[in-house]
C-alpha cells in the first residue's frame, strides 16, 4: 500500500501538516509566555522593631506569591520572633493584617520555616518582629509566579 491512500492529494496532506505545525507553534508561543516560578531574597537582622522582610507595594496585576522561606539557624534559646502578613485591599490603601504567626521562641526544629502567602491585587507585605532576645540575622527568600 502506498501513502497517501489513493484519492488523497499529496499537496493537501502537506498543506494540512503545515497548518498543524503553524497551530502548534502558536500554542507553544502562548505556553512559553505563561508564568514561571521565580524568587527574591536577602538577609534581615532584627532590631526589636517590626521590620519589613518582603514587600510588593503595587503589583501591575493580580500578584501570586507562593511562599516565604526563613532560615532560623542563627536563633538561640533566648530569641522570639513573630511573622506577620499584610495586604492592601485597594490601590494605595492601608496595609491590613491578614495573618500573624505563633511566636517562634528559642531554637527551632526544623531550622527552615515556610509561610504560605496570599494572592494580592494591590500589594503584599511580610514583616518580622523580635520580641525577645538579641538581634539575629534571618536569611529569607520569596517564591512567586511572574
Amino acid at each position: 500500500m502506498s501513502y497517501p491512500p489513493q484519492g488523497i492529494d499529496k499537496a493537501d496532506v502537506l498543506a494540512n501538516l503545515v497548518a498543524v505545525a503553524t497551530e502548534l507553534n502558536a500554542i507553544r508561543a502562548k505556553t512559553d509566555g505563561l508564568g514561571t516560578l521565580t524568587e527574591t531574597g536577602g538577609t534581615l537582622t532584627t532590631d526589636g522593631n517590626e521590620q519589613t522582610l518582603y514587600v510588593n507595594n503595587a503589583p501591575l496585576g493580580v500578584f501570586i506569591p507562593k511562599s516565604l522561606d526563613i532560615d532560623f539557624t542563627n536563633q538561640t534559646a533566648t530569641e522570639t520572633v513573630v511573622i506577620r502578613q499584610y495586604k492592601r485591599m485597594s490601590s494605595g490603601g492601608d496595609w491590613i493584617k491578614f495573618d500573624e504567626s505563633d511566636p517562634f521562641a528559642g531554637v527551632q526544629d526544623p531550622l527552615g520555616k515556610t509561610v504560605e502567602l496570599f494572592p494580592s491585587r494591590f500589594g503584599i507585605k511580610v514583616t518580622i518582629e523580635k520580641t525577645a532576645g538579641d538581634a539575629k540575622a534571618y536569611p529569607w527568600e520569596v517564591f512567586f509566579k511572574v
